[in-house]
């Protein structure tokens, strides 16, 4: 493989890449040794640069068809069909997305989403693509942009990325693409190129307002739980939920996630895990987390204006607004930023329970929290301006797109304003639980129940009753 500065397009035809086709080939061996023969003779005749041209004319065609060939023969052998699920290939490279939004400065990118071995990420890497048509089109180095810390496992090291490539106008000359190595010793499988309606062109005048990006990759998720989490973003005036899980071993809670995909409020995706291994789904199934959040961001650009990330056991709340419309107006008015930044507020289980709610609710029959929100900047919830991240992380962005577009990176949100509302058991060391969970000094964090106490009862025992009997 080639080696090509960042953004630089190489032609599929070069010198270099033909003479790698043309040492597979005993006919353009001769040729060239009759060139180098007639040169030892001196100036040869009229006759024999005519002939020695319509040879070569006759050889580029040979070579092309030849390349052609090759080029059709690699797709058939190695071509992933675009999968209605999430899956994996060769080194774990998931999908590739076009990017076509306005405030690249003018720049088209193809986005590969990625789980990489060691191996792998610690060398160049090239994004080799395809024209339609299945001739080898260009190629360019991929900017690698980190979106996890990674994790080891018997002798390896994993970690997850958003791969970066330039692409020209002609989105056409992009449609497959494979990722090798700029010693070519590692490749994957071709892929083609996912579309968005932004690069389709078919975005809505006026676009929806927000989706949740979610990847379930950890804990034991309750079918209860999940009504009442989807029934008070409902309230809250989210406009679609994209879950995305690899080990589920509760059924019911897999069916109430498809009943809710019947009715169009929620798209449910599963996640292949090829590093997993028997035992261990959900300790590994970690590095999927934020694949599937960037895939879900990817595919949907040009559909919402913004992008949350928060978990089944988390809501973001409104503390003065009755919903996220209203909310993220505000805080547009505040600062040109590419994130809004939420910080926690643990409602600890240890912290009590509320026995007047209905016991199989759980968010609204734990409405204590501890007396103090989490620290500026410490495992925070984020809603993201479509327009202006590149590379999602489930707490924030880790790359925006290029200034002037925004300011700043994130806006803390003021608690006063909205806080990320985090039901769960304590997490921390022993000591610092007892600290956090003493009842005495417990706040009663019942903005949820406030805003939308008996609606969201009201709508989960409907829904319940509905689904579950």
């Amino acid at each position: 493989m080639l080696n090509y500065a960042p953004g630089e397009v190489a032609s599929a035809t070069s010198t270099e890449e033909l003479a790698w086709i043309s040492r597979h080939s005993r006919q353009t061996y001769l040729f060239l040794s009759y060139i180098c023969w007639l040169r030892g003779m001196g100036k040869p005749p009229r006759r024999v640069i005519a002939t020695a041209g319509f040879a070569l004319l006759l050889l580029l065609l040979c070579t092309w068809s030849l390349s052609d060939i090759k080029d059709k023969a690699t797709i058939n052998k190695n071509f992933f069909e675009d999968p209605v699920d999430l899956e994996s290939i060769g080194q774990f490279v998931y999908s590739a997305y076009f990017d076509t939004r306005p405030t690249l400065n003018g720049r088209k990118y193809v986005r590969v989403i990625t789980v990489l071995d060691t191996k792998a990420y610690e060398k160049e890497l090239i994004c080799q693509f395809m024209h339609q048509s299945g001739h080898l089109s260009f190629s360019t180095v991929a900017k690698r942009s980190a979106i996890g810390a990674g994790m080891g496992h018997k002798q390896h090291y994993y970690k997850e990325f958003v791969l970066s490539c330039p692409v020209a106008d002609d989105l056409s000359s992009a449609t497959f693409v494979f990722i090798q190595t700029g010693d070519a010793s590692l490749r994957s499988q071709v892929m083609r190129v996912r579309h968005n309606p932004l690069s389709l062109g078919q975005s809505p005048n006026t676009p929806r307002q927000i989706i949740n990006c979610v990847s379930v990759t950890f804990g034991k998720p309750d079918e209860y739980r999940l009504i009442e989490w989807l029934e008070a973003q409902r309230l809250l005036k989210m406009d679609k939920v994209q879950l995305h899980f690899h080990h589920m071993t509760n059924k019911n809670f897999e069916s109430v996630a498809q009943a809710y995909s019947a009715e169009g409020f929620v798209y449910v995706r599963k996640l292949g895990c090829p590093f997993c291994e028997a035992g261990q789904e959900e300790s590994l199934g970690l590095l999927l987390m934020s694949p599937a959040i960037n895939q879900c961001f990817y595919e949907n650009l040009g559909r919402y204006t913004y992008t949350a990330v928060f978990d089944l056991d988390e809501i973001i709340v409104p503390q003065q607004h009755p919903d996220y419309p209203t909310l993220l107006s505000a805080l547009e008015k505040r600062a040109n930023t590419s994130s809004f930044a939420f910080r926690n507020w643990y409602h600890f289980s240890e912290l009590g329970e509320d026995s007047s709610v209905d016991p199989k609710m759980y968010m609204l029959r734990h409405p204590y929290s501890t007396k103090q929100e989490s620290p500026l900047g410490y495992s925070i919830k984020s809603i993201h301006k479509s327009c202006c991240v590149v590379a999602l992380h489930n707490h924030f962005s880790w790359e925006d797109v290029p200034k002037p577009n925004t300011q700043s990176g994130h806006l803390p949100v003021p608690i006063d304003l909205g806080l990320n509302e985090h039901y769960k058991k304590c997490h921390f060391d022993e000591k610092t639980c007892k600290e956090m969970t003493n009842a005495t000094l417990r706040k009663d964090g019942s903005r949820l129940l406030q805003l939308m106490g008996e609606q969201l009862t009201a709508a989960f025992q409907s829904k319940t009753k509905q689904l579950l009997g």
